[in-house]
């Protein structure tokens, strides 16, 4: 997928930087899962403060994300995989990564520990720090704004709150954008998201009835990253290293054919809409979901799927076409 983040220093501490020649940074500071446009407004602050004071733009954030350490049983569906983030990251020109380990030992620190054990030690100066206005930290999510501008007046660096980003809807969140995707809605999650919502995995191969039964060959992807929306028919795009193809795309169990008797398992068919379209077998995809066809459903015979997937080949290319014609298009893969 040519995500190049190369040129990023990550590391796990901020201590780490100063090997790298960094002695002042300014931090933008959360968890970012999705780096929704309410995470890229903090960064962008940080980006701002950090040309300002002459420090390097860096963002702390943790590893693994702290519901999956804290409710293992019901970890949340992460949105993208760390190489994506990081290439987001890169793009928007952060010059370092801190991800700070999470354990629920790191969870149980007040919030002053969290400040001077993992974030004002060591030899590299804060001059500055940017978080989200409701952003909380420390055991319990003591720690609010007034208590990191209180500790930023005391050692002497910026604390910027950036508000969050509300629509019609109210507060742009990660929340919000999985509830939209579990509801299908892939507008609302790219509206929040400022790019289209994807995934990724490698294609695997399926059972050979697209092609042969319902003159459709598709490209059975085994998603490794990132949360799929709701069962149903979908216009895409499907990046696959530097090329990128419009795309019609079933999410589902493949009720016309009974599941195969694979007890409902999700599977994942991408149709390129193009003429020789080229071997995918074992290549890494992503895939951007541009707009939603249709929900599953199950049909009388392969016959009359094989008809009503030309109709949703139509209203993909549609769909696609609408969207790369729009002055405000979004990219995939960002």
């Amino acid at each position: 997928m040519n995500w190049n983040s190369s040129e990023l220093i990550c590391c796990d501490a901020p201590a780490g930087l100063a090997e790298h020649g960094i002695r002042d940074a300014v931090f933008a500071i959360g968890t970012f899962d999705g780096l929704h446009r309410g995470h890229v407004a903090v960064v962008r602050a940080m980006l701002e403060e950090s040309r300002r004071l002459n420090a390097a733009p860096a963002v702390l954030t943790f590893q693994p994300h702290p519901r999956a350490v804290l409710n293992p049983d019901n970890p949340p569906p992460l949105l993208m995989s760390r190489e994506r983030k990081l290439s987001i990251l890169a793009s928007l020109g952060v010059r370092a990564v801190v991800s700070l380990p999470f354990t629920r030992e790191f969870a149980s620190l007040s919030p002053g520990d969290f400040l001077s054990r993992c974030l004002l030690s060591g030899p590299v100066r804060v001059r500055g720090v940017c978080v989200g206005s409701r952003w909380r930290f420390g055991a319990r999510g003591a720690g609010d704004i007034a208590f990191l501008q209180q500790r930023a007046n005391e050692f002497g660096f910026i604390c910027r709150a950036v508000p969050e980003i509300r629509d019609e809807r109210g507060i742009v969140s990660s929340t919000k954008i999985r509830e939209a995707l579990a509801a299908g809605d892939v507008a609302f999650a790219a509206h929040c998201l400022g790019r289209r919502p994807a995934v990724s995995g490698v294609v695997v191969s399926g059972y050979g009835v697209a092609g042969s039964t319902l003159h459709c060959a598709t490209a059975n992807l085994d998603v490794r990253c990132g949360m799929l929306p709701a069962n149903g028919v979908y216009a895409a795009f499907a990046v696959v290293g530097n090329e990128r193809f419009p795309a019609v795309v079933n999410i589902g169990v493949s009720p016309t054919f009974d599941s195969y008797g694979n007890g409902g398992q999700v599977r994942v068919e991408a149709h390129l809409l193009t003429d020789g379209a080229p071997d995918l077998y074992g290549k890494e995809m992503a895939l951007g979901f541009a707009a939603r066809i249709r929900g599953e459903r199950k049909f009388a015979s392969p016959e009359e799927l094989a008809a009503r997937i030309q109709e949703d080949i139509r209203l993909a290319r549609a769909a696609l076409t609408e969207q790369n014609q729009s002055s405000a298009k979004e990219e995939i893969i960002a």
